[in-house]
């Protein structure tokens, strides 16, 4: 059970989450942006891992925490992740027909 943002949530932070609940030893993060992080956090006993846009990694923590520090605990927010320079990041070229 990851966590489960609604849209307010996410309409009052600075980031966006790209995947959750991923395999961190399966993870792909060639053709994501450079502002990317693991986030790793517990519910129950259970660890999860999402991966989540943002600049700063204290905006990661307090999403995560005000959404689940009565049920759980974040573990660890890690970056260097993609390759892919933030503002090139889901550009598509136009093309004329």
């Amino acid at each position: 059970m990851t966590v489960n943002f609604t849209n307010d949530d996410l309409r009052t932070t600075d980031c966006k989450i790209l995947e959750q609940g991923i395999n961190p030893n399966e993870f792909q993060h060639n053709e994501l942006p450079t502002d990317s992080h693991l986030i790793e956090y517990m519910i129950g006993g259970d660890t999860f891992v999402d991966v989540v846009r943002a600049y700063k990694k204290s905006d990661i923590f307090d999403m995560y925490y005000d959404k689940i520090s009565a049920i759980g605990r974040v573990v660890s927010i890690n970056a260097g992740f993609g390759k892919v320079k933030p503002s090139l990041y889901g550009y598509t070229a136009k093309h004329d027909n």
